[in-house]
């Protein structure tokens, strides 16, 4: 028979050693990976207002940024892909400009391109 701390109460009797691998504990923290994921887009506008015309442009996202609304279309893995799809944008976007994001946060493309 086993004592319990106080010497009042028996402890439970019949107590059986438990093996030392019979418990599994799950470690349950979850794991958030940040990719450092850079990319170059082709920026068709910036605008104070919402443009409904463009916001229905095959492959448009939309941007917030420093109190204007960006306009910006395709994403390419590569500087030179971007420029190619600028230089067929320019006849609707005569002002299109590669923009470089890296994690959706525009960079200059000097520093994108040090990064490649």
């Amino acid at each position: 028979m086993a004592l319990s701390c106080t010497k009042k109460k028996p402890a439970i009797e019949n107590i059986s050693e438990i093996e030392k691998d019979s418990i599994i504990k799950e470690d349950k923290e979850k794991v958030v990976v940040v990719e450092d994921k850079l990319i170059f887009t082709v920026q068709i506008a910036a605008l104070r207002n919402e443009n409904s015309e463009l916001e229905n442009f095959e492959d448009v996202k939309i941007y917030q940024e420093d109190g204007f609304i960006k306009y910006r279309i395709g994403s390419f893995l590569t500087y030179e892909d971007a420029v190619k799809h600028k230089e067929m944008s320019k006849t609707f976007f005569a002002d299109a400009f590669v923009q470089a994001l890296q994690n959706n946060n525009p960079i200059h493309i000097k520093e994108a391109l040090s990064i490649k």
